[in-house]
C-alpha cells in the first residue's frame, strides 16, 4: 500500500559527470501495479537537475523490519531524453518514504541523431567488411 511519500530528483550529465545537460526531458512512470497510474514529465535545469518530485511510497514502518510483509520502497521507471544524446531508460528506481532519492543519468552523445541507447560496448569498433 502506497500511503506515504518519497521524493525523486534526476540528474542528467555527460563526460563522467563533468557536464550537466540542461533542457533534458525526464519522464517518470510507476513500475508496479500499485503506482501504474503515476506519470510525470520534468525538464532539467541549467545544472542538469530536475526539481524534486513527490511520489507515492510505502509507509516508513515497512523499512523498520528485517523481513517486511511488503516491500519498503516503490519502483519507478525513468526515461531521459535530450537533443544530441541517446535516450536513457532506467527501470526499477527505488523510492522510499521520507527519503530524497537521486537518480543519475549518464547520457552518451549521439552524432547520428539516433534516439535508442546503444547496446553492448559503446566503444567497440566494427571493421568494414564488403563480403557481408
Amino acid at each position: 500500500m502506497l500511503d506515504s511519500v518519497g521524493t525523486l530528483i534526476v540528474r542528467a550529465y555527460t563526460a563522467g559527470g563533468a557536464l550537466p545537460i540542461s533542457g533534458a526531458v525526464v519522464r517518470i512512470k510507476g513500475a508496479e501495479e500499485a503506482n501504474r497510474l503515476v506519470s510525470y514529465s520534468l525538464i532539467t535545469d541549467r545544472n542538469g537537475i530536475t526539481e524534486a518530485i513527490s511520489l507515492p511510497a510505502p509507509s516508513l514502518s515497512y523499512s523498520l523490519s528485517p523481513s517486511p510483509a511488503e516491500s519498503p520502497f516503490a519502483l519507478y521507471d525513468v526515461e531521459v531524453s535530450a537533443d544530441g544524446y541517446y535516450s536513457k531508460r532506467i527501470n526499477g528506481v527505488s523510492v522510499f518514504s521520507g527519503i530524497n532519492s537521486v537518480q543519475l543519468a549518464n547520457m552518451i552523445p549521439s552524432s547520428s541523431g539516433a534516439e535508442d541507447y546503444p547496446r553492448g560496448n559503446v566503444n567497440a569498433q566494427i571493421p568494414e567488411n564488403d563480403s557481408l
